[in-house]
């Protein structure tokens, strides 16, 4: 029989907390690199500063609430992204690449400093949301809670890998049965359980898998990862909103638009960060003359950097560099693309039609192990399992 779940509350409350501590920390930090002007000798240690703070401060915060690092997690995840975020904005700051008009006064760059997704600004001024914006954000915002939670209670019965289990269920077996697996589930987390605890043999085992054009995108991690995403960027649009500032989207339909891994990372996958790493890595490496496909990858290292930061505040034991081999993988398919665009067949790309590029594209970004996803469902305390406690869910008993 069906049974129905609520949300935890604990987890929430926790969030709560820590978010409450952290926007005190991100106001003073405002404050302190507005004194500070744009000096990189001044900023950058500065913002080292800012980004190591919640290493000093999570044990003992923990134990003075008294909670476990299962409840503690969904508002460690929140609060690193929150810390990078001011991170990457102060490295804006010290290189000349901040949204005109964002630091036009102290109120506004503690505004853009706090804000969870960037306003918009056009001619040095903050541009106002259109009439009903705010009402179709919180539409949004119900709907894709809904949708999570539908997600969820249809995973989560099968340790969010539902593939294999229907395979089992319908008799598939053999060849068939494994790829159906690992294009649904993503199951390169065996590889990543089964790794050797030594860098060397770490790392070789996951450039092994580089040669495996299996790790299918399209998954059920993929997707449960694009609805809490997409949930967090609207709440920071709506509060953004709710300040009379107009915010950008924070995806652009990424899966079934994508044509190419540039089109997928530049242009529709997490605008937010996508933006924030143009401007504080991408332009000025490319104003400072690093060619291109250099600055890219430059670029997508820092992604790693930020995700290797935000995974190892909040993902009881992660592994470092896991994620890393994820997105300078990601990059070099950009750099790689960037070739192929010199040759020929770039007239074949731009003459596909959506379904057949849609279909390039998911096999492209398939060929770099996704161990990017297998940090959100095979440690010990995964964050599916924090994703799951925020919503309403069905579960089946045996």
């Amino acid at each position: 029989m069906p049974s129905l779940l609520l949300p935890d509350a604990q987890p929430i409350l926790t969030a709560l907390a820590i978010l409450a501590l952290t926007t005190a920390c991100r106001f003073g930090f405002a404050v302190v690199t507005r004194l500070l002007g744009t000096s990189k000798r001044l900023l950058w240690p500065a913002a080292g500063a800012m980004a190591s703070l919640p290493f000093v401060l999570r044990e003992p915060l923990l134990a003075w609430w008294g909670g476990t690092y299962a409840d503690a997690q969904l508002g460690s995840f929140l609060a690193a992204t929150a810390f990078a975020w001011c991170f990457f904005r102060a490295i804006e700051r010290s290189v000349g690449t901040t949204p005109v008009g964002a630091a036009a006064s102290l109120a506004e760059w503690i505004f853009y400093m706090s804000a969870d997704v960037d306003p918009r600004y056009r001619d040095g001024r903050p541009l106002r949301p259109p009439p009903g914006k705010l009402q179709s954000q919180l539409a949004k915002l119900c709907a894709t809670y809904a949708a999570t939670a539908a997600f969820v209670s249809a995973i989560e019965p099968f340790g969010f890998r539902p593939t294999a289990a229907v395979c089992e269920a319908c008799g598939v077996s053999g060849p068939l049965a494994a790829a159906l697996v690992r294009v649904g589930d993503n199951l390169s987390g065996a590889a990543f359980r089964s790794s050797a605890a030594s860098a060397p043999l770490l790392l070789a085992s996951q450039l092994g898998a580089l040669a495996e054009p299996s790790r299918n995108l399209l998954s059920a991690g993929t997707v449960l990862i694009y609805l809490f995403l997409s949930l967090l960027l609207t709440l920071g649009s709506i509060l953004v909103l709710a300040q009379g500032h107009d915010p950008i989207d924070g995806f652009d339909n990424p899966v079934f638009k994508s044509c190419s891994p540039r089109e997928f990372w530049g242009r529709r996958w997490n605008l937010q960060v996508n933006a924030m790493l143009k401007r504080s890595c991408y332009k000025p490496l490319a104003g400072a003359g690093l060619a291109a496909p250099l600055a890219t990858l430059a670029t997508f290292g820092a992604s790693a950097g930020f995700h290797e930061y935000q995974f190892a505040l909040s993902m009881p034991g992660y592994r470092v560099g896991t994620a890393s081999v994820f997105f300078l993988g990601q990059g070099l398919l950009l750099v790689a693309q960037s070739l192929l665009e010199a040759t020929p067949l770039r007239h074949l790309a731009s003459r596909a039609p959506l379904p057949l590029g849609v279909a390039f594209n998911i096999t492209a970004l398939s060929l770099v192990p996704d161990y990017f996803i297998c940090n959100w469902i095979d440690l010990p305390t995964p964050l599916f399992g924090a994703v799951a406690r925020l919503v309403p869910r069905i579960m089946w008993a045996a």
